[in-house]
């Protein structure tokens, strides 16, 4: 019988958690649904965006609010420029994972030149802890589950409200029929590839602060999307969003009830089991 204490901290902490996993994984998703990649870098712009963010706060002493927009900025920019220079020229897609996995070990070793190996921690930008529903809940932390919720909200308002999403869904539905209508896909799939680094990196600034980063921080984050994606079915938002809950809650239910060591496990798992009954994912289309 699970405890009322239990059952409150699951639920609190599987809210919280299931918001950040689905602001990361929307990027990745719309990668994948609109230009029909898969970015095997893109968990180490999240580490990127934590580093670039832990330098101008602990190094520079830039402001943490001017700080924020200038990560987004910056890895807006990356992934913007990342399409035209590397990824457009790439058709097979074999060559793009290849690509993209050596482009990752690149970062990942730029930042271990920069910064070493060794563990940083990052100062919390809101301090302190507040009770909900009779958990204890750093202010990083509820910080970081509003802000979520608002850019999920602004995404989902951009993706289906307004026409630069109109163009996004023209491009992931058919390229040609775009084309004819006068939508630039070249230029619709870089605005699209700045737009999902930037989700990377605002996941990695609501996360990272009151924690400690490491060059690897991005890789079990690029697996945790892949999974989400895969559950939610590819390139599909309202599923993606459903299947960050599903493996946020599972990953939270096993560190409180079982072992922390078995979260990673479990939530691969539930994923496999999901595509054993439904292997098109819980809204998308099967992978060909």
């Amino acid at each position: 019988m699970i405890s009322s204490e239990a059952a409150a901290t699951i639920l609190v902490y599987g809210f919280i958690t299931s918001l950040v996993y689905a602001l990361f994984a929307e990027g990745f998703s719309l990668i994948f649904g609109v230009a029909r990649m898969i970015d095997a870098a893109y968990g180490m712009w999240y580490t990127a965006a934590a580093y670039m963010a832990f330098a101008l706060v602990t190094v520079y002493n830039i402001p943490s609010l001017v700080t924020f927009f200038a990560t987004v900025a910056a890895l807006f920019a990356a992934g913007f420029i990342y399409y035209w220079a590397v990824l457009r020229r790439i058709k097979e897609h074999i060559e793009m994972i290849m690509t993209t996995f050596l482009i990752a070990l690149v970062i990942q070793n730029l930042i271990v030149l920069l910064f070493t190996n060794f563990p940083w921690s990052t100062p919390a930008v809101f301090p302190g802890s507040t009770p909900v529903f009779g958990v204890s809940v750093f202010n990083q932390q509820l910080a970081a589950a509003v802000a979520a919720s608002a850019l999920l909200i602004l995404l989902w308002l951009l993706i289906y409200r307004t026409k630069v999403g109109l163009a996004i869904r023209s491009v992931a539905q058919d390229v040609d029929a775009a084309v004819c209508v006068g939508i630039r896909p070249e230029r619709t799939m870089a605005l699209v590839l700045g737009l999902s680094t930037a989700l990377a990196g605002l996941a990695s600034l609501l996360v990272t602060p009151q924690s400690t980063i490491t060059p690897v921080l991005g890789w079990p984050m690029l697996t945790l999307a892949f999974a989400i994606v895969v559950l939610g079915g590819l390139g599909d938002y309202r599923g993606t969003l459903l299947a960050a809950f599903v493996i946020g809650y599972v990953e939270i239910t096993v560190q409180n009830l079982v072992s922390p060591l078995y979260s990673g496990a479990a939530s691969l798992i539930a994923v496999l089991l999901t595509l054993w009954l439904r292997p098109k994912g819980i809204f998308g289309r099967s992978v060909e």
